[in-house]
């Protein structure tokens, strides 16, 4: 422990209602982990009044532990649950973690304990509540004095976890390659059949194309997500003007990548750019009709997240496809940018693109047009080597 600093340590244990989740701070009397003790148990807030954690009347635990409810108190019946089971169960823990070395003996009259607790309302068995409690107090105590988790543990897990009370889990294509199934489409019962029919997998993203977007408005990405939680999903805005206020409605609408033009003026290239750093989602820049995107590139201050080397659809049967400046644009852009490329991908020019290096293939007609849908799809994933699995690993906590 450090002289006046304090540890931090977090643990959800158990099942609703009687589900226990626990805060805790552990640290040194002397600096401010003591302050926060006393001003919490000199100033209660009503309904949320802490309470010392005690083994017995008259017994309280050791280190000084003080129990700070998260949910109101709002009757005896609340009352009873934080004062029984909960007290009991976080100063039983408290001393068995003593007692088990955890917390150094010799230590226990210089620190101090705050634990914040949540009792559900619901929450009626009060073993459970006891026994996920303690689990949940101890697990924390451990993780506090080992600091669990280090900076590494945090960022191999924030991209492949799932948080219970979202539902969904957030994926920023840190795992290429990925099949983007483009939606140009102005019909959405269409729409609304072929992604149906598209297989579970993360490695698929679905793109609401610029004229479904045009008809339906860019509200459509939400009607997506609902139909697919867990797919990323791309509004084809193609931006030219107005970077920042474009973004920005695409990212109130839940958007998880947004494109803009590469003929848009650099200063709304940027704003654009920026204003989807600040909306939590990642930028794409369409190539489409851009003479030169390596050069467009170099000008930016600000680099897209995604590159997309597109082919417009009344031409791409005219032209084959070049993928030859594929590492010249990641070498740019510092080799922390995903390209995508689109236009007449088939499923025979799939490894002619993934030896060339695209991260991203977006294919439309090609599957959202095909008599079997979810054959089509599959046979791109195969050809890709991505299996109809989660591609995320099984988080650990230790």
């Amino acid at each position: 422990m450090t002289d006046n600093g304090f540890l931090v340590g977090e643990a959800l244990v158990g099942e609703e209602p009687e589900i226990a989740h626990i805060d805790l701070i552990i640290g040194s009397k002397k600096g401010a982990m003591g302050q926060a003790f006393a001003n919490s148990l000199a100033q209660p807030r009503r309904g949320h009044t802490p309470i010392l954690a005690v083994v017995r009347p008259n017994l309280p635990v050791k280190p000084a532990t003080l129990i700070v409810p998260k949910v109101t108190i709002r009757n005896l019946e609340d009352a009873e649950k934080t004062f029984g089971p909960a007290q009991s169960a976080v100063a039983k823990a408290v001393a068995d973690a003593v007692e088990e070395g955890i917390i150094p003996k010799e230590e226990v009259e210089d620190m101090a304990i705050i634990v914040s607790v949540f009792i559900h309302p619901r929450g009626k068995d009060y073993q459970r509540i006891y026994r996920y409690n303690y689990g949940a107090t101890k697990l924390a105590i451990r993780r506090a004095i080992e600091k669990f988790p280090d900076i590494d543990k945090v960022l191999e897990e924030k991209d492949k976890a799932i948080h219970a009370m979202v539902g969904f889990r957030i994926n920023n294509l840190k795992k290429p390659p990925y099949l983007e199934v483009a939606f140009d489409i102005p019909d959405w019962r269409r729409v609304e059949g072929v992604i149906r029919a598209l297989p579970r997998t993360d490695a698929i993203i679905i793109e609401a194309g610029t004229p479904l977007i045009k008809r339906y408005g860019v509200e459509v990405v939400q009607k997506i997500h609902q139909l697919r939680p867990e797919s990323v999903v791309v509004a084809d805005l193609k931006t030219l003007d107005t970077g920042n206020l474009e973004a920005r409605m695409a990212g109130d609408a839940t958007a998880d990548v947004i494109g803009f033009s590469g003929l848009a003026p650099l200063k709304t290239m940027e704003k654009f750019i920026e204003e989807c750093k600040k909306v939590g989602a990642l930028s794409l820049m369409d190539t489409l009709n851009v003479p030169d995107p390596v050069e467009v590139l170099k000008k930016l201050k600000e680099k897209p997240d995604i590159v997309e080397l597109h082919r417009a659809i009344d031409v791409e049967r005219m032209e084959e496809a070049q993928w030859g400046n594929i590492g010249e644009i990641k070498k740019i852009c510092n080799n922390k940018v995903l390209v995508a490329v689109a236009g007449g991908i088939r499923v025979d020019k799939v490894e002619d693109a993934l030896k060339a290096g695209a991260d991203i293939l977006v294919v439309g007609r090609a599957i959202t047009a095909a008599k079997d849908v979810t054959g089509a799809a599959r046979a791109f994933l195969q050809k890709m080597g991505i299996e109809e699995v989660d591609q995320f690993r099984v988080m650990t906590d230790f």
